[in-house]
C-alpha cells in the first residue's frame, strides 16, 4: 500500500498487491495485475506504442500517432512514471501471465471525487481475454480508494472498440473536446465518457 495525505486532509491508500482475474466465465485465465516496477518500462514502451499504432492506424493521421507515441510512450517517459505521483496518477498497472507482461494500464484523481482512466493496452494476440477488463478494474479499485464516486475517460471519435469496451462497462458518452496533442489542424476529437462508481 502507498498512503497518501490529500490536502483535504483525507488519508487514502493505493493498493499495489497483484490481483488475480476471478469469475470470468469460460476462461481459464491465470494472469494477475500488479504495480508495474523499472523493469517493466521496456515492454510497457513496446506495448503501448505498437497498440496505439495499431488501433489508430485507419482512423488518425501518421504525424498525429508518431507524434503521440513519441511522446507519451517512449522508454525514458514511461520509466518516469512507473511510479506513483500522487494523487493524479497511480503509476503504471500490468498484466502479467507466466511471467510476461501482456498489457498495461493508468489512471488517477483528477478532481477530489473524479478519477481518470488515461490508458488501457493490451498485446493484439490477447485482446478478448478479459484482460483489459481486469486492468479497468485495476484502476476502479484505486480510484475508489483514493475516494472517487466517478470516473472518466477519452476515446478518439470514431473508436468503435474502444467507445464499445467502455460503453460495456457502464461508461456513458457526455460531451466531445478536441483530443490531447492535437492541433488546430489535426481537427482531431475525443469523446468524454463517464460512469459512476460505488
Amino acid at each position: 500500500m502507498v498512503w497518501c495525505s490529500c490536502p483535504e486532509n483525507t488519508l487514502w491508500a493505493v493498493d499495489l498487491r497483484p490481483s488475480r482475474l476471478a469469475g470470468v466465465p469460460s476462461s481459464s485465465l491465470t494472469a494477475v495485475v500488479r504495480h508495474a516496477v523499472e523493469a517493466d518500462a521496456t515492454e510497457i514502451a513496446r506495448i503501448c506504442s505498437t497498440a496505439y499504432r495499431n488501433a489508430y492506424r485507419d482512423l488518425l493521421p501518421p504525424e498525429y500517432i508518431e507524434r503521440s507515441v513519441s511522446a507519451f510512450y517512449n522508454e525514458p517517459r514511461v520509466a518516469r512514471e512507473i511510479e506513483p505521483v500522487l494523487p493524479d496518477w497511480f503509476g503504471y498497472q500490468v498484466v502479467e501471465e507466466d511471467g510476461r507482461v501482456l498489457g498495461a494500464a493508468g489512471g488517477g484523481m483528477a478532481g477530489p471525487d473524479a478519477g481518470e482512466v488515461s490508458l488501457i493496452y493490451l498485446e493484439s494476440a490477447e485482446r478478448g481475454r478479459g484482460l483489459g477488463t481486469l486492468l479497468l478494474d485495476r484502476v476502479t479499485d484505486q480510484i475508489r480508494a483514493a475516494g472517487g464516486t466517478e470516473m472518466w475517460v477519452s476515446v478518439f471519435l470514431g473508436d468503435r472498440n474502444g467507445i464499445g469496451f467502455y460503453r460495456s462497462r457502464g461508461f456513458e458518452p457526455v460531451s466531445t473536446v478536441r483530443a490531447a496533442m492535437s492541433r488546430v489542424d489535426d481537427h482531431i476529437s475525443s469523446l468524454r465518457m463517464r460512469r459512476p462508481i460505488a
